[in-house]
């Protein structure tokens, strides 16, 4: 009776929803084509509805931060998220707004484990709840581990043409600020926004070595480390900044070269590796549609879980032995 009533109460606000959501798009084709006989006003002061649940929703961010900057340990978790606030947004937000997003995503998942399991006509049990809790609040962390293998590629990408262009305005006799500043005006994608920070890490009067130190903490890329050392070592021994660049700058595209040759050399190997670890599964998908009950012995008898789990070990072992043959380091 109890599980008839929620669903009766959240049918009705499901259908108030799409109701309104109806209501307010016939309102918009109206003023769509009542638009054509009209002139609009200079001023402008309207706003959509997704900006202004954007709008509402940044506000809650903000007042769930403050409240959650009175926790230190809060506080030094938030930490960890202080590299991913861009040059552009480093004004409007702060560390502890991940934090607070995560809450959000976290609570977002509750309710729609929640919302489907009234549908289904019983109440969530606490293993979904707890599992769909901390899946919404580690999803964050999941893009941002994504987010940085991308942003480390595209860096390591783009470092050659940021170490050629630095090299010649050294050459042309800029200085290091300069420099900088021209890649960061010269370059798009991740390396732009680094090098604005590096810049303005140097207006700060931080040193080029300590500069490069800091980002190579941030991308964790072998390349940058290398340049890293490179210069710390300029700045202690002393020397030609513009030769160090050049060798780098060399090291750079030599490195690039290898990799290009490596990678037309290995494609084939690669295509088999990746087919070999797929197949498996394909397999596992036809059988189970043909014969949906021949891995239920897997399952339901505790002989079959021992060898379920000798399966998995197995083809984890089989996986990490592959990826370890084919990975080629260069340096």
């Amino acid at each position: 009776m109890n599980v008839f009533i929620v669903q009766t109460i959240v049918m009705v606000i499901l259908a108030f929803v799409i109701f309104y959501l109806i209501i307010y798009n016939k309102s918009l084709r109206l003023e769509k084509r009542i638009s054509k006989y009209s002139i609009d006003s200079i001023k402008d002061d309207s706003i959509s509805l997704f900006d202004l649940l954007s709008n509402e929703y940044s506000k809650l961010v903000m007042k769930l931060s403050r409240i959650l900057k009175k926790s230190v340990f809060l506080n030094k978790y938030s930490l960890r998220y202080n590299k991913y606030i861009t040059y552009e947004n480093e004004k409007n937000t702060v560390a502890m707004d991940f934090v607070s997003n995560k809450v959000f995503i976290c609570l977002l998942f509750v309710f729609i484990i929640f919302f489907a399991r009234i549908i289904e006509g019983v109440f969530p049990s606490y293993i979904d709840i707890l599992v769909s809790a901390l899946l919404g609040f580690f999803s964050i962390d999941i893009y941002f581990k994504i987010y940085d293998y991308v942003k480390k590629k595209q860096i390591e990408q783009d470092l050659l043409n940021a170490i050629i262009i630095m090299n010649n305005a050294f050459r042309s006799g800029r200085s290091t600020m300069q420099a900088i500043e021209i890649v960061a005006h010269e370059l798009k994608g991740p390396i732009k926004q680094e090098f604005k920070k590096m810049h303005l890490e140097i207006s700060y009067g931080l040193s080029l070595d300590v500069v490069f130190e800091r980002f190579s903490k941030r991308v964790d890329s072998e390349e940058v480390n290398y340049i890293t050392s490179s210069l710390s070592i300029l700045n202690k021994t002393g020397g030609n900044i513009i030769k160090v660049f050049s060798s780098i700058e060399k090291m750079l595209f030599n490195k690039q070269k290898l990799k290009q040759e490596m990678k037309s050399l290995t494609s084939s190997a690669n295509m088999i590796s990746k087919i070999l670890l797929i197949m498996p599964f394909v397999f596992v998908a036809i059988i189970t549609l043909l014969n949906p009950s021949y891995f239920m012995s897997l399952i339901n008898t505790s002989l079959g879980n021992v060898l379920l789990f000798v399966i998995v070990l197995i083809y984890g072992l089989y996986a990490f032995i592959v990826n370890k043959i084919m990975k080629v380091r260069f340096m």
